[in-house]
């Protein structure tokens, strides 16, 4: 939805020119993931003794190390990283008990792909429990698929501002229109965020999914999923992925923006006025030096 050329430019298929983003951040995640689901790319550890004095991955030899075990579909970690996993999965498999989830590596990484409004989509799901579970909000017992996402912060506030930042409303209503057209089978997604430090706290999300509710996620997601089909089947068809709008983009301020600065303006008249003296020795204290001299 940001624009297809970014579309176009991420895709390994479509870009011939495309190559893989390493992050160190990521591995951590990736890592995670693997641990978690029981399935996905390996993780090790890099050798001690191929670090620098200080830990660091600065020599040639440990350099030379990580770049090889990247080539072979691996992610390096240093030995404390490889504890920080462990100690993840563990924390996260206790969280995820008290909900009655058990990860099952044989339903991790799930492909479905499937035909929607004449074009092909793809999805790839964390984990798919095979068994029926209660969620809140349904009485009865439902299938669902998860995802799981590492982070710095998974206060459920947190979760709402990724939520929002990073458009998993969207991928909610595209995972489970996917699903349900390629296996007949409806189910719904839980996102189950995990952070990566200390006390690595789990908290688990479900987006609302009540029509007329005036906080239902799923009849925006759904205009979202089928505008994006429309724009992909044509890119594909016409081989045109264009950016942004061309010519100059006049923005409109929006409400919550115009309304804090009111809300900012209120407390401001209610604090007590500077003196005229106050005000002097503040024009004075930023006017140049030259200001100051020549005097009021």
């Amino acid at each position: 939805m940001r624009s297809p050329l970014h579309a176009w430019t991420a895709h390994p298929r479509l870009n011939p020119d495309f190559e893989p983003v390493e992050k160190k951040t990521f591995d951590i995640g990736r890592a995670a993931h693997s641990s978690v689901l029981g399935r996905g790319a390996a993780y090790v550890a890099i050798p001690e003794d191929l670090l620098s004095s200080n830990g660091a991955v600065s020599t040639k030899a440990s350099k030379e190390w990580v770049q090889e075990a990247r080539e072979a579909g691996l992610t390096p970690l240093k030995a404390a990283e490889v504890d920080q996993v462990g100690s993840m999965a563990d924390k996260l498999r206790l969280r995820l008990a008290e909900y009655g989830i058990t990860l099952d590596p044989e339903r991790s990484e799930l492909t479905a792909i499937a035909e929607i409004d004449g074009v092909m989509c793809r999805c790839r799901v964390d984990n798919a429990p095979d068994k029926p579970m209660r969620i809140p909000g349904f009485p009865d017992p439902r299938r669902v698929m998860i995802d799981f996402k590492t982070c710095e912060d998974a206060s459920p506030e947190a979760c709402r501002r990724a939520v929002e930042n990073y458009g998993y409303d969207f991928q909610n209503g595209f995972y489970s229109e996917v699903w349900a057209k390629a296996s007949g089978e409806e189910r719904d997604m839980l996102f189950v965020f995990q952070e990566k430090t200390a006390p690595q706290e789990v908290c688990v999300i479900h987006l609302l999914n009540e029509r007329g509710h005036p906080g239902d996620w799923a009849e925006d997601a759904r205009a979202k999923t089928s505008a994006a089909r429309a724009i992909w089947g044509e890119c594909l068809e016409t081989g045109n992925w264009p950016g942004y709008p061309n010519g100059i983009i006049t923005l409109t301020a929006r409400n919550f923006f115009k309304e804090a600065w009111q809300d900012r303006a209120s407390i401001l008249s209610q604090t007590s006025k500077p003196t005229a003296a106050a005000l002097r020795a503040a024009y004075q204290g930023q006017a140049p030096e030259a200001y100051r001299h020549a005097g009021e």
